[in-house]
């Protein structure tokens, strides 16, 4: 069995592809298409997993997906939003359901994983094994990474061949993510803004009366709440200023 991760960004339909054009069937009895609901996905990002899935099935893929607690019923348990880096949001939303659904699906822990990674995404990826013969965060099984030497114009023309074009940001399976930089966060929608204004308010205060929000203010310009870090990233660097507190009467002296 071939279990492939994907989220249905562009690594990961080029993955499918990648596979589409193999022999792989040849190899493995069932390819599984698996992907992880954290339940903070965009708005749109539904129907492209949909696509992806039919993308999938055209192939003979199974698609599958791995349920989780959800971003907001996580964060209201953990009384606060996860921050920058892989916190506890990756581990209980997606390694570990992925974890238990792989136990369940592959008792026996025969199956080979396969992930998307491409080491020219990051420094961070740069030196990312093509295989492991036992990878931790998929309980001891053998991880294949077959696009780590693809480059983006390789990638791209995957994607293309598999009937889709590239998206010009990263997957949104978990938006915004709280690594979200300047660009992504342009493209929240303004549904989408109010809804995570209603959700930081209902998260209420921490023990030293600072409201909980989903971004760090030191890391966006002094910006509080969802709306003031939107404000920053639709200024430009070094514009951004945020909200003097308290009578903004002109009558009063600093």
């Amino acid at each position: 069995m071939l279990v492939v991760f994907v989220s249905y960004g562009n690594d990961s339909i080029a993955l499918v592809q990648r596979f589409a054009e193999s022999d792989v069937l040849r190899k493995y009895d069932r390819v599984l298409c698996a992907y992880s609901d954290t339940g903070w996905a965009s708005r749109e990002w539904p129907d492209r997993v949909v696509q992806g899935e039919t993308l999938a099935r055209s192939h003979g893929f199974e698609p599958c997906r791995i349920p989780s607690i959800g971003f907001v019923a996580l964060a209201r348990l953990r009384k606060g939003f996860p921050r920058n880096g892989m916190q506890f949001c990756t581990t209980v939303l997606k390694i570990e359901p992925a974890q238990v659904w792989l136990d369940e699906v592959d008792p026996d822990r025969e199956a080979v994983c396969a992930v998307g990674v491409r080491r020219e995404e990051s420094r961070a990826r740069a030196a990312w094994p093509e295989w492991a013969e036992s990878s931790d965060k998929h309980n001891g099984r053998s991880l294949w990474a077959p696009l780590v030497r693809v480059t983006i114009e390789e990638r791209d023309a995957l994607v293309r061949r598999a009937g889709f074009e590239p998206l010009p940001h990263r997957s949104m399976e978990c938006f915004p993510c709280v690594n979200s930089n300047r660009t992504d966060l342009r493209l929240l929608t303004e549904e989408r803004i109010e809804e995570l204004a209603a959700i930081e308010t209902s998260m209420g205060y921490t023990g030293e009366g600072k409201p909980r929000t989903l971004f760090r203010p030191y890391r966006h310009g002094g910006a509080v709440g969802i709306r003031e870090v939107v404000r920053w990233a639709q200024s430009e660097r070094g514009e951004y200023e945020p909200p003097t507190a308290g009578c903004d009467s002109g009558f009063c002296g600093s």
